[in-house]
């Protein structure tokens, strides 16, 4: 009797822990910071330009909101923009030169799965929406265009309502145009890709 008291209590213990190391489903806002890699665009782009050009690399800011349907599922919802400029490239021997600066912004919902259930969560994200590339000159004008991202992480929480967010993530903007009627056609390729890498604070409630 008193060997089969000592077990149930021992397992009453071993539930208590992994409960108070559980992090139960909440909301989560998370604004975040991070670094986003450049891209180029060819010149068959919709964008308009008569060369190749490059997107640089440079700071971003955005948040993400997740919403628990399940202990391991979240609905994500992703916006962030990135302040960068467009640049040609003209050789090994000659700068880049500037052709002028572009503001690019993501609007994403998609699916996040976790795992870990504990302090520590890895977790893989999929989003998809539109990218609004505005370039800050008047020879362009402001485009909307389908956009999937894909990216990677894990989440360290300090407190039940506090937490990190370390990501590294892709984004992939469609830039390919079709137009047809009967007088006209106009098709346009490419696309643009670029990676990030981001840290952001969690705010469960």
């Amino acid at each position: 009797m008193r060997r089969a008291l000592s077990a149930l209590l021992l397992l009453i213990s071993a539930g208590a822990s992994t409960a108070a190391h559980a992090q139960p489903s909440r909301f989560e806002l998370t604004p975040f910071v991070g670094y986003r890699l450049d891209g180029s665009i060819d010149s068959s782009s919709d964008l308009g330009f008569n060369t190749d050009v490059q997107v640089d690399e440079s700071s971003i800011f955005g948040a993400t909101f997740d919403i628990p349907l399940t202990p391991n599922w979240q609905l994500e919802i992703l916006a962030n923009r990135q302040s960068t400029s467009f640049s040609v490239d003209d050789g090994l021997l000659n700068p880049s030169r500037t052709l002028g600066d572009v503001d690019i912004d993501y609007y994403q919902a998609g699916f996040l799965f976790q795992w870990g259930r504990g302090q520590v969560n890895p977790f893989i994200v999929a989003t998809a929406g539109i990218s609004r590339i505005d370039p800050q000159f008047p020879e362009l004008d402001v485009e909307s265009y389908f956009a999937a991202t894909l990216g990677a992480g894990v989440k360290v929480f300090v407190s039940p309502n506090v937490g990190f967010r370390f990501e590294a993530r892709g984004y992939w903007v469609n830039l390919q145009t079709n137009f047809d009627n009967r007088y006209d056609r106009y098709d346009s390729e490419g696309d643009l890709v670029q990676g990030e890498a981001s840290a952001g604070l969690i705010l469960s409630f």
